[in-house]
């Protein structure tokens, strides 16, 4: 195994990791779907849905993360419709 592919094992952890702490309430989010996750050396992108409080209907994004030194240090979300969103503001 090369040392990119062990880092980028060791970042896709690091994001799947964050996606389970919040599922277990170690963090104030709830309800994430995470259908999979995309991961290149230092970048990992994960696709998620996130419950819609009020209908139970799933608002999906990428979120794409940068992992420094076993940590995230840049993220950023993608949403798939964002007139979803206006529409239903009480997204979790």
């Amino acid at each position: 195994m090369s040392a990119t592919t062990s880092l980028t094992k060791q970042n896709r952890a690091i994001v799947e990791g964050m996606f389970a702490a919040a599922n277990r309430g170690d963090i104030e989010v709830s309800s994430i779907t995470v259908h999979y996750t995309i991961a290149d050396g230092g970048r990992v992108a994960a696709c998620v849905g996130i419950k819609d409080v009020t209908t139970g209907e799933l608002t999906h994004f990428i979120e794409q993360f940068t992992i420094k030194d076993g940590k995230i240090v840049e993220n950023r979300v993608f949403y798939h419709n964002v007139g979803s969103m206006l529409d239903k503001p009480r997204v979790v």
